[in-house]
């Protein structure tokens, strides 16, 4: 398995809409049902957003980036970085709790 860090850059924020949104999370979620994405969210600054996947390689992620609505509509971009895991928390739900 492989693992990626990508990130999403906003470039055509007028472009986005409510109806758009929707499909977004949908499209988001049900990768994350499949195991696809570990986590994600919004940058900071709003520009963007950043999630975790991991896939068989990386010409699966681009597959799915490609037909992500986002990136449909023009909106958003997307960088990848693929990385090895050494080290992990084992409980990441209570790290995430504030």
């Amino acid at each position: 398995m492989k693992y990626f860090i990508v990130e999403g850059i906003i470039k055509n924020p007028d472009k986005m809409d409510e109806d758009i949104m929707k499909e977004h999370m949908a499209y988001s979620q049900k990768a994350m049902d499949k195991g696809l994405i570990l986590m994600s969210g919004l940058k900071q600054d709003m520009s963007g957003g950043l999630f975790v996947m991991k896939a068989e390689s990386i010409e699966t992620v681009k597959d799915y980036l490609s037909d992500e609505p986002l990136k449909r509509y023009g909106i958003q971009d997307y960088e990848l970085i693929e990385f090895e895991p050494h080290y992990f928390n084992q409980s990441p739900s209570e790290w995430f709790n504030k």
